[in-house]
């Protein structure tokens, strides 16, 4: 089976990435999901551990009916370098899924073939959007699925983005 890398710091998991991995096991591609920026957590990009982020895409994944796996990224901070730090952490892959245009070219200028990805609804399904809605008591709930939104409610999601801004 051919394998596709989705590359995302899932902060937090919303109704976008669930689409694009939907978009993926549909053509019946295995999901390759890389945590993006793992060693980061606690702060206002990053509010949630990479624990809690592997939690959040493990509770959904567990409705799909696929092979799946999920792998930690951490950021090395140098576009020339990224692909190939990637590369170590992952087993080979046929395509990067990605609405990314920094993604997009980092991967196609390492000769990978790229699945460019029409973002859905993207003013409510963005990370900062999402945080940002926590944050200010916003409605949030409607942008993730249900899961998430009880992980982060068990966890304390929005108080503690509440504290880090």
């Amino acid at each position: 089976m051919k394998r596709g890398l989705v590359l995302g710091r899932f902060q937090p998991f919303h109704f976008g990435h669930l689409e694009l991995i939907k978009n993926i096991i549909e053509n019946k591609i295995e999901p390759l999901i890389c945590i993006g920026s793992a060693q980061y957590s606690h702060t206002d990009e990053n509010p949630f551990t990479v624990e809690e982020r592997k939690e959040m895409i493990e509770t959904v994944m567990k409705n799909m009916t696929c092979e799946y796996n999920i792998f930690e990224i951490p950021d090395i901070n140098n576009y020339d370098l990224y692909v190939s730090h990637l590369e170590k952490f992952v087993p080979a892959f046929d395509y990067v899924y990605s609405g990314n245009p920094l993604v997009q070219r980092l991967f196609r200028n390492a000769g990978y073939e790229i699945i460019k990805l029409e973002m859905i609804n993207r003013e409510v399904w963005e990370g900062s959007a999402i945080r940002l809605a926590m944050k200010e008591g916003g409605d949030w709930e409607s942008a993730v699925p249900n899961q998430i939104a009880e992980i982060i409610h068990r966890m304390d999601g929005t108080d503690r983005l509440k504290i880090l801004s």
